[in-house]
């Protein structure tokens, strides 16, 4: 559906602005406050007729909104979701597999009532506990057992996301059609699982070159490798817990009702554990924020001053690009007074643009300075002192108003955004961090932050509420379901789910290597 709106958006602001070129101008037959936009719009269109002739001007919106309906119609025909390409990751053959995962499961009944679906409930964080231990978790390294961390096409390592101990998943759900011992090691990317045997192992160490899983308060598995990348998502152990539900939603001849069966799971949940309102936020007035967030900060200011480089070099080719145009038309004998007019106008607002965004980066590039300094050396778990936080305080100020343009999608408006970003860090962080974190706020975060955003990790179930993935996987079962999870950093597009399906004879036969993973908007 969103797709449809959009193309339907396009096609229709592109007709409009090849519209507003035939008829233009219209600032001559506006009044008030919409004459100052018409006759910018006015100067637009002539802009556009004097570089490409009327011709070109008026087929110009109509070839771009062309090109940006293109992508959209290659989306597919039957929804958002995305299969991805793979998995390409090959196991060991199926006789030594059986040996690493004893108890080969029968074919599964077609009439037998469906699995109760398990959702994976983060473990709430304490002091005395070895966060470490545990048999589940999301986030974090794997422990493969030795067994080769999988690759794809191109040989690059995939980003480990879970593991979860299948002795667990039984005792959650007996009805589990799942091996009863060792765990499954799930991986994104172009996808891969990997059976690793029952035992006390050690977590694996990362391959080289490993991709990034995620970017300090960004998004995860970005393109890119930058300063605020981080090779893994945070650790965080978590409990199974299947969800009961009437027969008539297990039912697998019934269908359709893959909504009234998240819905259920979300009334059950909720009757014990609060349902997430939104992401993990910190109230004003903020009273303590940690050097870790004053570092990152200023690595969010090195980032916007990279960027802004380039913005710099763009704009002086278009402010260039103006000024060849004003010199070809004055040198032209039928250029009309009007055109020339619009071509200076356009000049002068390139120009304009150009001197702001340097006087911004020259200001940005002090502030980099200034902040290399004020963060070095720095234990990123201490608090800072009342005076520091006052300077943190200026500096988020000054930057969003004298550098607005530059670290607009950079730097965060408030300190509190920025408490809050350490916060998350810390309460999954090393004894070190978690030691800065206070009673009060880590009772907080145990008792309302347990569950993901709004859909949730889960084993079995018809997963999230979108229906493109049920239907291309209508008959398979959910092997594993991964959520948009501030906490996580999973930050997915579109409050998006990660889902990992397996065909009942694949699971029975357990061809992991068969496992699809694909993309969801939530």
């Amino acid at each position: 559906m969103k797709r449809w709106i959009a193309l339907i958006v396009i096609i229709a602001l592109a007709g409009a602005a090849a519209g507003y070129v035939i008829d233009a101008p219209f600032a001559p037959l506006a009044s008030g406050a919409w004459r100052q936009t018409a006759a910018f719009l006015d100067d637009a269109a002539a802009s556009l007729v004097a570089l490409l002739g009327y011709g070109g001007a008026i087929a110009a919106p109509l070839v771009i909104g062309a090109v940006l309906c293109v992508p959209l119609l290659l989306m597919g025909r039957t929804g958002t979701a995305r299969p991805l390409p793979g998995p390409v990751w090959r196991p060991e053959p199926l006789a030594e597999d059986e040996e690493a995962l004893p108890g080969k499961p029968a074919a599964i009944d077609p009439d037998a009532l469906l699995p109760r679906p398990v959702v994976l409930v983060r473990k709430a964080r304490s002091r005395s506990r070895d966060w470490f231990g545990d048999s589940s978790w999301l986030g974090g390294l794997p422990k493969l057992a030795g067994i080769p961390w999988p690759r794809d096409r191109d040989g690059a390592p995939l980003p480990f996301a879970a593991q979860i101990d299948l002795a667990g998943i039984a005792a959650a759900c007996p009805e589990a059609p799942l091996p009863a011992a060792g765990s499954l090691a799930f991986f994104v990317g172009t996808g891969a699982v990997v059976p690793v045997p029952a035992g006390n192992h050690e977590f694996s160490t990362p391959p080289p070159h490993l991709p990034p899983a995620y970017d300090e308060g960004g998004f995860p598995l970005p393109r890119h490798a930058s300063r605020l990348s981080h090779d893994l998502f945070p650790f965080w152990p978590v409990d199974a817990v299947a969800v009961p539900l009437p027969e008539d939603l297990r039912d697998p001849h019934e269908l359709g009702n893959e909504e009234a069966v998240e819905n259920a799971v979300t009334a059950w949940l909720g009757t014990r554990y609060p349902l997430r309102a939104g992401p993990l936020e910190v109230q004003e007035p903020v009273e303590r924020v940690w050097w870790h967030g004053a570092i990152h900060l200023a690595r969010l200011f090195h980032v916007a001053l990279d960027e802004a480089s380039r913005l710099i070099e763009k704009r002086a080719a278009r402010t260039g690009g103006a000024r060849g145009d004003v010199e070809l038309l004055g040198a032209d004998p039928a250029t009309t007074p009007l055109r020339l007019e619009a071509a200076q106008r356009a000049f002068d607002r390139e120009d304009a643009r150009l001197l702001a965004c340097k006087a911004q980066h020259a200001a940005l590039a002090q502030v980099v300075e200034a902040m290399d300094g004020f963060t070095a050396d720095r234990d990123p778990w201490t608090p800072l002192a009342n005076e520091e936080l006052g300077v943190l305080r200026d500096v988020i100020a000054h930057v969003n108003r004298d550098c607005a343009d530059l670290v607009r999608h950079h730097a965060p408006e408030t300190i509190a955004q920025l408490a809050a970003f350490s916060l998350r860090a810390m309460v999954s962080g090393p004894p070190e961090a978690l030691a800065q974190v206070s009673d009060a706020e880590l009772a907080r975060i145990n008792a309302g932050y347990r569950l993901a955003n709004r859909h949730q990790h889960e084993v079995f179930g018809p997963g999230g509420s979108s229906r493109t993935a049920h239907d291309d996987h209508r008959g398979d079962i959910l092997l594993l379901q991964l959520a948009y999870d501030d906490m996580m950093e999973w930050n997915w597009g579109e409050m998006g789910l990660y889902q990992f399906w397996i065909s009942p004879a694949d699971l029975a036969a357990r061809r992991w290597d068969r496992v699809s993973l694909t993309f969801e908007e939530g």
